[in-house]
């Protein structure tokens, strides 16, 4: 991940805030939702539960992501691909993300195994982004 980019999204971003995750829908229009996000450069995290945002997703891996605080208009945005995983690495990504957002005890109350019918990992590669209102 860019350094820049790393570094905007620590200044915006904590591990149990809220994004605005955007796939595209069947008809081409886009599927906006908030979620949490992790970071585990060179990605971007996402635990997927939905059932919608997973078929976009299967159909067509393009997303995009709005980081920001509320109250103040510095923000990030980042386009890429999300990969859908369960495997035993991404099983080791998706707890250290919750454990990042909820200490050790939030991994007690959320553990789960990652499976294609229940939670699993969206595993979003940056291909382009762009950076506002941020020093750098």
């Amino acid at each position: 991940m860019d350094e820049k980019l790393f570094a905007a999204i620590e200044s915006l971003h904590a591990p149990s805030d809220w994004v605005h995750l955007a796939t595209v829908l069947k008809d081409g229009s886009p599927h906006v939702t908030p979620m949490m996000m992790g970071v585990d450069a060179p990605y971007l995290l996402f635990s997927l539960t939905g059932k919608q945002k997973v078929r976009n997703l299967e159909r067509d891996p393009r997303a995009c992501v709005a980081i920001s605080k509320p109250t103040v208009m510095a923000h990030v945005i980042v386009w890429g691909q999300i990969e859908i995983r369960t495997d035993d690495e991404a099983q080791k990504m998706w707890e250290g993300m919750i454990v990042r957002a909820f200490g050790d005890a939030g991994l007690g109350q959320r553990s789960r195994t990652l499976s294609r019918d229940g939670t699993m990992l969206g595993v979003f590669t940056p291909e382009r982004h762009r950076i506002y209102g941020i020093e750098s």
